[in-house]
């Protein structure tokens, strides 16, 4: 009987215990980037984007606004392999249009319209002007100058493609993927490993080099 009573109260005292760590969850319809004392955002966020404390992870749903003009510049001096996280500090669930881009890890689910975009994982479109690195994505890709990752589901479009892993097609003017399920159409395509089919001036696999069709 005292055991029955002791795990009784040892549930209750869990349940107790997670119910008060979901009421301390901070929401809010609108909120300032850097995301600091806010957990959610369910509407609009509009600053600078990220978040300040980068031990627990924040979310927004809806639209993510950072006005930056400074892409270029931060593009050329960052490098996002110095920044990999397993965890991610940030998930945008909507539309992100940001003057410069995901300088932090960021997992985002739907559009991103930016200058560049380093991010964790990626689903539905990101449109960069000048390029995207990410861990993992599905989806569409369209970028300026390059697009990378290390496994990719979907359609790749810009003057440079790389990935690890590739499903789907890459369409620029060079495209390589150490694994490949799909189609490459460029004016160069190299895949270490392919199963699909190869259009353009030069085309080289695991099997064979050809011009013009190679599969």
């Amino acid at each position: 009987m005292k055991i029955i009573l002791l795990i009784t109260g040892l549930l209750l005292s869990s349940l107790a215990s997670a119910q008060d760590s979901l009421s301390r969850e901070r929401t809010s319809f609108a909120a300032l980037t850097p995301l600091n004392k806010i957990d959610k955002v369910n509407g609009i966020a509009l600053g600078l984007g990220g978040v300040l404390d980068k031990n627990r992870t924040r979310k927004i749903n809806g639209i993510n606004l950072e006005p930056v003009p400074l892409g270029p510049f931060v593009w050329m001096f960052y490098d996002p392999a110095k920044n990999r996280k397993d965890k991610a500090e940030l998930i945008v669930n909507g539309l992100t249009v940001s003057g410069c881009g995901y300088g932090s890890i960021v997992n985002h689910n739907g559009v991103a319209v930016s200058v560049y975009n380093y991010g964790n994982t990626m689903n539905g479109m990101i449109i960069t002007g000048l390029g995207t690195y990410i861990d993992k994505g599905s989806g569409m890709m369209v970028s300026g100058f390059y697009n990378y990752g290390k496994e990719l589901k979907g359609l790749n479009i810009a003057p440079v493609n790389h990935a690890e892993i590739f499903k789907g097609s890459q369409i620029g003017v060079y495209n390589k993927a150490q694994e490949m399920k799909g189609l490459q159409i460029g004016l160069v395509n190299v895949s270490r490993k392919m199963k699909g089919l190869q259009l353009g001036i030069w085309n080289k696999n695991g099997k064979r080099s050809l011009p013009v069709i190679n599969f």
